[in-house]
């Protein structure tokens, strides 16, 4: 039972605590969250500027080290593993969608999607282009493989750089704030599939947002105040 319990989970927090500075200038950002992220789910995290919401978002992607307590990631403790095994962890097991999209201007869309693979020293064959392809179908941008960012929505881009982030199969995928530069429609449609990836390739969404409207796309809502899930 404990196993299959674990096998359920995506990743986990206890007693997770993040302080920056020491004595008048310290700041306790996380103070002691428990979490469980559900395998195959959505979820939102809210709260204030100030809440904590992306310093946790940070810890459990393995971009920051937590003060004390622990996060777990496909079963590995990521307080485990040094600096160049956690490179090539996040860079197998996590992936991620910003603000920005961060796409190469020069490539189109469909080698910007696969980009990951080749960083990653892995062969970009016939299965991993079908992959690409059947994400951009899912995503609604299959018509725009050939195009180069400058030629694409700003829907349309978020769209390719969140296929980029599904392509090598991650355990966890972090929204940070994804609709934040678009407008109401793109908005939608950009949430939209981030909950087909959900219900339809089985991937695991944990998306930070200010946005209620953006967190209703969400199976679980978790809220943060003052570093302490609320």
């Amino acid at each position: 039972m404990m196993r299959a319990a674990q096998d359920a989970l995506a990743a986990g927090a206890r007693n997770l605590t993040k302080t920056y500075g020491r004595g008048e200038t310290e700041v306790h950002a996380l103070r002691g969250v428990d979490l469980d992220l559900p395998r195959g789910g959505f979820t939102a995290i809210m709260g204030p500027s100030g809440s904590g919401k992306s310093t946790l978002m940070h810890c459990l992607a393995g971009l920051d080290q937590a003060s004390d307590g622990t996060v777990t990631v496909a079963g590995i403790d990521l307080g485990s593993l040094d600096d160049d095994a956690l490179t090539v962890f996040r860079r197998d097991h996590i992936g991620f969608v910003f603000q920005a999209f961060n796409l190469l201007p020069m490539l189109t869309a469909l080698q910007n999607i696969v980009l990951p693979l080749e960083l990653g020293g892995r062969r970009v064959d016939d299965a991993a282009r079908e992959r690409a392809h059947l994400l951009a179908e899912t995503l609604g941008v299959a018509d725009r493989l050939g195009h180069r960012p400058a030629e694409l929505s700003g829907g349309q881009q978020q769209r390719i750089a969140i296929a980029r982030a599904l392509v090598t199969e991650p355990d966890l995928l972090f929204a940070d704030e994804p609709t934040g530069n678009l407008d109401s429609t793109s908005s939608a449609e950009v949430l939209g599939h981030l909950r087909r990836s959900v219900s339809e390739l089985g991937q695991t969404v944990v998306m930070v947002t200010h946005e209620r409207d953006a967190a209703a796309y969400a199976d679980d809502v978790i809220t943060l105040q003052d570093g302490r899930i609320a």
